[in-house]
């Protein structure tokens, strides 16, 4: 397999960003978005683009042992991830009168368990992952013993360049072991969502099972609305049919600071 060479520009567009919005922010928002396992702050930028250019502030997290090497992955812990939202949180949302998280994938899921720990207006999840395969699950809990890593198939790996996206080549069986430990946490603490809530799911996903929008709609015992949309690839944040899901995010965040501003 020929080495795929990874473009500096998208090394540097991995890290962590803030988008100030132009028209001061009006709305006094901020949205806090949260990418995929083994994937970076690229996969973010369309969408916080996207909400920045409608009046909202946007920071892109980049979760702990992501954007720089794979084997960073093997030693970090799954409540890691959550503390590199938690600390973002904790620096930007006495300054806003609504917050918002919304991820994607693996981000989705952290969305949702940080809802859980921190106070939002509202959540959105994108293509959430939510349930481990039972047939990986028993080879992931023996090779992360080992820290083995797993290639990434090569053509995925070009998409990724072809796409603006910087992500690793290979995926950490000890992180993802640390992906199985953590979701037997957020089954357990799902019914603490109080907040109301956006699932949105491909239907054509061929990494997450479009039933985990299902699942994840069914354990939320909040407001919720579940879109599911007939075309769009996993990473739907970069994919050509993602103009739907963005409006539907934006009318979400609009229903929700409404509902805000018409308490006081």
């Amino acid at each position: 397999m020929s080495e795929i060479v990874v473009p500096d520009r998208l090394r540097e567009l991995a890290k962590p960003y803030f988008f100030k919005a132009k028209n001061e922010n009006k709305t006094n928002t901020l949205v806090i978005l949260v990418h995929g396992f083994g994937a970076s702050a690229t996969e973010t930028r369309p969408l916080g683009e996207y909400l920045c250019k409608r009046g909202y502030d946007i920071y892109g997290i980049l979760l702990t042992g992501h954007g720089t090497d794979s084997k960073d992955l093997d030693s970090v812990k799954w409540n890691d991830w959550y503390e590199s939202i938690e600390e973002v949180y904790k620096e930007c949302a006495e300054k806003y009168d609504n917050v918002f998280i919304g991820g994607l994938s693996l981000g989705g899921a952290l969305t949702l368990y940080t809802a859980t720990k921190l106070r939002f207006n509202g959540l959105f999840t994108i293509n959430s992952l939510y349930r481990f395969s039972r047939k990986l699950a028993p080879i992931i809990w023996f090779l992360h013993n080992f820290k083995i890593h797993r290639p990434r198939n090569v053509d995925r790996i070009r998409w990724y360049v072809e796409h603006d996206l910087f992500a690793y080549p290979d995926d950490s069986t000890y992180a993802a072991y640390q992906i199985l430990k953590f979701l037997h946490v957020l089954h357990r603490r799902m019914n603490q969502i109080d907040i109301p809530s956006l699932i949105i799911q491909s239907k054509e996903d061929q990494t997450v099972s479009p039933k985990s929008a299902e699942w994840i709609y069914e354990d939320l015992k909040t407001v919720k609305e579940l879109v599911q949309l007939p075309k769009g690839d996993h990473i739907l944040t970069v994919d050509e049919h993602r103009e739907e899901a963005f409006v539907k995010i934006t009318q979400f965040l609009e229903k929700q600071i409404k509902a805000n501003n018409e308490k006081y």
